[in-house]
């Protein structure tokens, strides 16, 4: 009997020693998917790039990693704005808005925002990259 416990026991070790060393590389994975996205971020004073982290979540089924931007501005800066947006999704006409104080004041006149996808950049320069951190390479 004690074989047998002693094998179950073996097993379950040899499993969270895979599971913290599947961790352990998404988490470096996606530090180098982060650095890359900070150092493609357009930058005017630094808020955004500041924003730019990751987060490994672990459950009982998968190990997922995310690089992601906690800045309200990051969604239009990465997928553009107006006639510039991906997918067609933004505003088709032009507007006009007034910034109150600050390097930028007064009014301006606007088609959009260009995209500048830096976490998408960022992940296919690294695709190779992080398919051989992951496989422990």
């Amino acid at each position: 009997m004690s074989n047998n416990q002693d094998f179950v026991r073996s097993i379950e070790k040899a499993t969270l020693k895979i599971i913290q060393d599947v961790a352990r590389n998404m988490n470096k994975a996606c530090l180098v998917v982060e650095r890359d996205a900070k150092i493609g971020c357009p930058i005017d004073q630094g808020p955004l790039r500041a924003s730019i982290t990751h987060n490994v979540d672990i459950t009982a089924n998968q190990i997922v990693g995310t690089v992601f931007s906690s800045s309200e501005i990051a969604p239009y800066v990465h997928q553009g704005t107006g006639i510039y947006a991906i997918g067609g999704n933004g505003r088709k006409t032009p507007w006009k808005y007034e910034v109150k104080v600050g390097k930028y004041k007064g009014w301006h006149i606007t088609e959009g925002q260009k995209p500048q996808p830096f976490l998408d950049k960022a992940k296919l320069k690294n695709k190779d990259k992080i398919s051989r951190i992951l496989a422990g390479v």
